[in-house]
């Protein structure tokens, strides 16, 4: 049943089970974030339950490699798509740093908003500084950061430039920086990034999520990398973590040759059975 193609059939289920999810969404942000001043650990595992559905109606497996870190730290991932905000938020309970955009979007905003999201205004150099600051003080609190220093979303083939100022939070916090690479793969194609995940250009909420319900099962490769201390400061934070991003993706596609998912041989197990039964009884 797995295609290497889209096929628009997927649609039928996809999109009513999206919609259901949706549906137990709201009451369950209620209950566990909308009514509290600042979002709790039960407020992230409310979270982290959604988006493993939302992914898994998706058709989107997660593959995790490295050591998750446990302690308070400044997450720093390539950004591809809204999905990534989704993977993450099952494996690291923390905050996030979003563009201010997303605060208008339909479910995604609302849920930002009580999830506790910084919303960051780029083209206001202050109130960026003053988000910095906020991320800072949250991890000094105890709780990790997950941003995204490029700014903007990729074709998940490459790596854009990393400002430097969102590491300011790092530094300020004197807490590590764990470099995040994120590749979206066909489980039939390993190695071979996907191109219908990335959110790019002038592409729609709806649209994109059109195109995905359509698209064949994908695997997502989340690999957390070495720590890297606050002492660098935030110049040298955002070249060496774009740099092991970058990396970390050449060794992925590299790897290609390794697969996830088995092809079928053209055997039928039963026969097989049937054939070693015979041989071991002098058949």
């Amino acid at each position: 049943l797995r295609r290497m193609r889209p096929n628009a059939l997927r649609r039928f289920w996809r999109i009513p089970m999206l919609l259901l999810y949706l549906l137990l969404a709201y009451p369950l942000a209620l209950w566990t974030c909308a009514r509290k001043a600042q979002p709790d650990a039960s407020s992230y595992r409310a979270f982290a339950w959604w988006s493993r559905r939302a992914l898994r109606v998706l058709g989107i497996r997660l593959r995790v490699d490295g050591k998750i870190p446990v302690q308070p730290v400044m997450i720093a991932a390539n950004h591809v798509s809204y999905l990534d905000i989704l993977a993450l938020a099952t494996l690291i309970p923390g905050r996030f740093v979003a563009k201010k955009e997303m605060r208008d979007w339909p479910f995604f905003g609302i849920m930002g908003v009580w999830l506790g999201t910084l919303f960051i205004d780029r083209s206001d150099a202050r109130a960026s500084q003053r988000i910095m600051r906020q991320a800072s003080d949250i991890i000094m609190a105890g709780t990790s950061v997950v941003l995204f220093p490029e700014g903007t979303t990729s074709d998940g083939k490459s790596v854009g430039e990393f400002y430097a100022a969102p590491f300011e939070t790092a530094a300020a916090a004197k807490a590590e920086t764990v470099p995040v690479a994120l590749r979206y793969e066909d489980v039939l194609q390993p190695g071979q990034p996907d191109g219908l995940c990335p959110f790019v250009g002038d592409d729609s909420l709806f649209g994109h999520l059109w195109r995905l319900a359509a698209a064949a099962p994908l695997t997502l490769r989340v690999e957390f990398l070495p720590a890297l201390p606050s002492e660098l400061g935030r110049r040298q934070l955002a070249q060496q973590t774009r740099m092991a991003i970058s990396e970390a993706l050449q060794r992925m596609e590299q790897g290609a040759s390794v697969t996830y998912l088995q092809p079928r041989r053209g055997r039928h197990p039963l026969r097989d059975a049937w054939a070693a039964w015979r041989r071991s009884h002098g058949g």
